[in-house]
């Protein structure tokens, strides 16, 4: 299960990043703001594009095929773009969310042919590895938006689990044709780690809200690790499977 890891991280990490993408520029265009609160998780865009741009690279190794990384290196310049300029403005300024718009569009382009290239439970990884990035990122802005504290742990968690609950639909329906041969004793070590990372990984994104106190950012990035590393996990299941149905 650890080798081809690089391959196995590119689509765990591009969906993570396109998905905090559009939440943050959705709670950026919805959310009651102050100033400073706005210039805070506008700055934190930057880290989307660095996860963005460490997914790209590690899609040489996915094999995606070469429309996807012009796609992608065309999405990684138009987002760097705008997240530079807004780190040169002074004070609290921040840039009209209108500059955002165009590697929105291409992120979301390169995510629909991701989705066709991984299919439709992609939709559930990204919506997992999404809601913890971008919680990360509020949490590190400092934000006020308490329902988010409470919204997008439970959201991320059971995108995990439906995301578990996928892969284990599809291993009992791909045991169950008599035309393939799947050891399923191969798949109870990833399922059991898989499972793992997830319970603890929501347990220890819950943990702040069960004791009723502040939310900060280690916390949430030790869940961030958990969660990315069940959706990694899981894509070494998807591969499994697919070499029993190819």
């Amino acid at each position: 299960m650890t080798e081809h890891m690089a391959a196995r991280l590119f689509a765990p990490l591009v969906l993570t990043a396109i998905a905090a993408l559009g939440l943050l520029l959705w709670i950026l265009r919805n959310g009651d703001l102050c100033p400073g609160q706005r210039r805070r998780i506008s700055d934190g865009l930057i880290s989307v594009w660095a996860v963005f741009g460490l997914a790209l690279m590690l899609s040489v190794e996915a094999n995606v095929p070469n429309f996807m990384l012009w796609l992608g290196g065309a999405t990684l310049i138009a987002g760097l773009s705008a997240a530079l300029y807004q780190s040169r403005l002074q004070g609290k300024r921040s840039l009209p969310l209108s500059w955002h718009w165009p590697a929105l569009g291409l992120a979301l382009c390169y995510g629909v042919a991701l989705l066709l290239r991984e299919g439709a439970g992609a939709l559930l990884m990204a919506g997992a590895g999404g809601c913890v990035f971008t919680h990360l990122i509020m949490v590190r802005a400092k934000h006020r938006l308490q329902a988010f504290n409470l919204l997008l742990p439970l959201v991320g968690i059971g995108f995990a689990i439906g995301w578990l609950l996928l892969l284990l639909a599809q291993t009992l329906w791909i045991q169950s044709d008599p035309h393939t041969l799947l050891d399923t004793s191969r798949l109870i070590t990833p399922f059991g780690q898989m499972c793992a990372a997830i319970l603890l990984g929501g347990i220890i994104w819950l943990l702040p809200l069960l004791r009723k106190e502040q939310t900060k950012p280690p916390v949430v990035a030790v869940a961030a690790l958990l969660m990315l590393s069940a959706l990694t996990v899981g894509q070494g299941i998807i591969w499994q499977l697919s070499v029993n149905i190819s």
